[in-house]
C-alpha cells in the first residue's frame, strides 16, 4: 500500500473517531507517527535545495514527499503531558468563575456555587437538587485559543556541526509544535536568515501536523543573519501576539537584541532556544589554522594555542552571560543546549525548567 494510501485510510479512522480528550491525544499520535514512517513530510533534494530570499508563501504537498524522520512514535507518547502555557499576556485572560462565551477551544468543568438568582438554569445540578434539595450550578473554566508560532533559525551557520545544528533546531520545533498542536493550540511561523522565509500559516489539527512536518522538511541552510529584519517582517505577517519559540544559535551580534525586544514590544511571550555546536563552546589548541566565516565569507589565519583558546572562551561566556541577562531582564524564557545533549533529554528535561513549558 502505498503512503498516501495509508494516509487516506488513516484519516478515515481518525475523523470517525469520538471527539474525547483521549481520542484526541490518540488520533495525533497516529497521525504524528504515520507521519514520520511514511516519509510525509520532505521535498525530494532538487526543491529542498532551492534557495528562498524574502518572504514567499509555502505549499503543502504530500505526493512528492521523500523520507524524514523528526519524531518517532515512541516519543511522541512521552512528551504528551507536556504543554505550553501562556503568561501575562493580555491574551492569556484569567479563567472566570461563570460560563462563557468567550473564544476557546473548551470549556471544563471546575467546580459548583449556590445558585443566585438569574443564573441559567441550564447549569444548575438537577441530580444534586434531587439528592440535597440544594441548588447548586456548575461552574466551568475556559480554556483560551493560543497562537504558538515557531521562529527557525535557517542561516548558513546552523549547517555546521555534528549533527547540524539545523537538524536538532527542526527535531526542537517539531516536538514543540506538536505538543502546542496535541492541545488544540494554534501553530504556525517562519524560517529566517538574512530575511524571513517559507512561512507556515496558523492552523491547527490533524491537518496542521502535516503542514508542520512538511514545513520543517523543506527547511535548508544559506546566507546570513538578520534576525532583527527577520522579526520586523513576523510582526507584521503575524501581528496577532502569541508564544514565539525561537530556535537558533543567535550569531547575529548586530541584530539578536533588538529583534528580541520588538517581538515582546509586540505583546509576544517569547521563549529562545540557543543552539550551539561542542566545538564551538570547546575548541581544541590546534596550531596554525585558517578560520572561515561560513556567513561573511572572510578568512582569518592565526595559530591558535591554549592561550588564545581560553580567551575565546571568556569571550564566549561573557557573550552567554549578556544574552541571559537580557532575556531575564525581560522576561524571556532562554535555554541553552548543545547538539551533543540528546534531544529527548533536552526536550523530555531541559525544557521543564522554564515557565512557558509545564
Amino acid at each position: 500500500m502505498s503512503a498516501e494510501s495509508r494516509l487516506k485510510d488513516a484519516l478515515s479512522v481518525l475523523t470517525t473517531a469520538r471527539r474525547n480528550s483521549s481520542d484526541r491525544i490518540h488520533r495525533f499520535r497516529v497521525l504524528a507517527a504515520l507521519t514520520v514512517r511514511s516519509g510525509l513530510g520532505r521535498l525530494p533534494r532538487r526543491f529542498r535545495d532551492q534557495r528562498q530570499s524574502g518572504v514567499t508563501p509555502t505549499r503543502t504537498s504530500i505526493t512528492d514527499a521523500a523520507p524524514e524522520s523528526f519524531l518517532d512514535s515512541e516519543f511522541l507518547s512521552k512528551i504528551e503531558r507536556l504543554r505550553l502555557i501562556a503568561k501575562r499576556l493580555s491574551w492569556a485572560s484569567a479563567k472566570g468563575e461563570h460560563p462563557t462565551s468567550r473564544k476557546g477551544f473548551s470549556l471544563e468543568f471546575s467546580d459548583y456555587r449556590k445558585y443566585q438568582k438569574g443564573d441559567d438554569l441550564r447549569y444548575v445540578d438537577w441530580n444534586i437538587y434531587r439528592r440535597l434539595e440544594r441548588l447548586l450550578v456548575k461552574v466551568f473554566t475556559a480554556e483560551e485559543e493560543m497562537n504558538i508560532y515557531l521562529l527557525v533559525d535557517t542561516s548558513r551557520s546552523m549547517s555546521e556541526g555534528s549533527p547540524a545544528k539545523i537538524d536538532y533546531a527542526k527535531r526542537v520545533a517539531a516536538a514543540l509544535g506538536y505538543i502546542g498542536l496535541k492541545n488544540l493550540d494554534r501553530v504556525g511561523g517562519a524560517a529566517f536568515a538574512s530575511s524571513l522565509q517559507a512561512p507556515l500559516t496558523l492552523g491547527r489539527g490533524r491537518k496542521q501536523v502535516l503542514r508542520l512536518f512538511d514545513f520543517l522538511g523543506r527547511l535548508s541552510c544559506s546566507g546570513g543573519t538578520d534576525l532583527r529584519s527577520s522579526a520586523q517582517s513576523f510582526a507584521r505577517l503575524f501581528p496577532h501576539p502569541g508564544l514565539v519559540i525561537v530556535v537558533s544559535d543567535l550569531f547575529d551580534p548586530a541584530g539578536w537584541r533588538a529583534a528580541l525586544e520588538d517581538l515582546v514590544l509586540k505583546k509576544n511571550q517569547l521563549l529562545v532556544v540557543h543552539v550551539v555546536d561542542e566545538r564551538e563552546t570547546n575548541p581544541q589548541p590546534s596550531g596554525d589554522i585558517t578560520l572561515h566565516d561560513v556567513e561573511a565569507g572572510r578568512e582569518r589565519r592565526f595559530f591558535l594555542d591554549a592561550q588564545l583558546v581560553r580567551r575565546y572562551q571568556q569571550e564566549l561566556e561573557r557573550y552567554f552571560r549578556e544574552i541571559e541577562a537580557m532575556c531575564a531582564s525581560r522576561q524571556i524564557d532562554y535555554l541553552r543546549t548543545t547538539t551533543q545533549i540528546p534531544f529527548d533529554e533536552f526536550v523530555l528535561k531541559t525544557l521543564r525548567q522554564v515557565s512557558s513549558v509545564t
